[in-house]
């Protein structure tokens, strides 16, 4: 058994739902179970799910200190798997292990099936048991429809952008300077505020929000992101300016207008303060909104509105009381090594 994949896809489980559907691959990405998860009321349930050709799997699993928890299953092939799973949202998860001939054990619950698909590497297009899979057309080749910039707000390795960078993605990946692209699932996403958090690989760098004192008009703010993939710098850039005022177009109080540069790709891209702490999300700039462009009329969302967000969705994040002032060099730097380009297909 190369590896075994369990995919808890109503997630609203966590939320005290006594049964729950399961999708699931064993050893092979074209062999789907499929199969329910029950129990939750009292933090314990049990797992029953088979293949087309008949082999069960079953097996209990339990949580512990909040949203974590360890689980077995066995199979009638005679395979064993240790798991451990930890909670991302109370709708969603991911977890990992170690089968009885040592190979390595992954899924996720929550997220869509095609999410789930891209995250763990099988094959969203599998059929299900009993269905017939021959004849079937192969998926179609994907193409870039666009990019943007998100940045990593924890170490469970959640990943804050606008919606519009995702809104029309068959396919999502992420990539940090100097490594290869990774997949990214999306957890949830807020057209109305335009936020989307994803999940993918953890990052060893997170972004921390500002805490304590408010921003003020004045304040000295950096921005970083992909913008114009293709025609910048593939490395991110960083620019600089300050909070012009204290609300967006037309006096929207989400918003923070600003006068540090941005073009099409920054969104999604953290706002900084002089600590190099998350006091924005960058969105827009007056251009997209208005045929009279004045220069350095930029807008990013407050941390506050992506903090509300986040806290909804039951994503943690990481605060910092202040810090001492930082150079602009130093802010890029360490903005650099938690922040991503999003590469959008369809």
């Amino acid at each position: 058994m190369p590896y075994l994949v369990l995919l808890l896809l109503a997630g609203a489980a966590l939320a005290g739902c006594a049964s729950v559907s399961v999708f699931g691959i064993v050893g092979d990405e074209d062999d789907l179970y499929t199969g329910s998860a029950t129990g939750y009321l009292d933090r314990r349930g049990t797992i029953e799910l088979t293949n087309a050709k008949g082999n069960r799997c079953s097996g209990d699993f339990a949580y512990g200190a909040g949203l974590t928890g360890q689980g077995l299953i066995a199979c009638d092939d005679g395979q064993r798997a240790a798991i451990s799973f930890t909670g991302l949202s109370p709708m969603s998860g991911f977890g990992s292990g170690t089968s009885s001939s040592g190979n390595p054990v992954a899924f996720t619950y929550g997220l869509s099936r095609e999410h789930s698909a891209r995250y763990l590497s099988f094959k969203a297009t599998a059929a299900a048991p009993g269905a017939a899979a021959s004849g079937a057309a192969p998926p179609a080749a994907t193409r870039r429809v666009g990019t943007g910039t998100g940045f990593y707000i924890n170490r469970q390795g959640h990943v804050l952008t606008n919606a519009h960078v995702i809104a029309k993605c068959r396919e999502l990946t992420i990539a940090r300077q100097g490594s290869a692209p990774v997949p990214a699932s999306v957890v949830r996403s807020d057209a109305a505020n335009d936020l989307a958090v994803l999940i993918a690989a953890p990052s060893p760098a997170v972004a921390a929000f500002r805490g304590g004192r408010a921003v003020r008009a004045g304040d000295a703010v950096v921005a970083y992101g992909f913008p114009m993939t293709g025609t910048l710098s593939s490395g991110g850039v960083v620019t600089n300016g300050s909070i012009s005022a204290l609300s967006g177009f037309r006096d929207d109080s989400r918003y923070l207008q600003i006068s540090a540069p941005i073009q099409g790709g920054n969104s999604g891209g953290p706002l900084l303060d002089s600590a190099g702490n998350v006091v924005g999300v960058i969105t827009a700039s007056l251009g997209s909104r208005s045929r009279d462009v004045p220069q350095n009329v930029n807008f990013a969302l407050k941390a506050d509105v992506a903090r509300t967000f986040l806290e909804a969705s039951g994503v943690p994040i990481e605060t910092s009381g202040g810090g001492r002032d930082l150079s602009v060099a130093d802010i890029g730097e360490r903005a650099r090594a938690f922040s991503v380009l999003i590469d959008c297909r369809r």
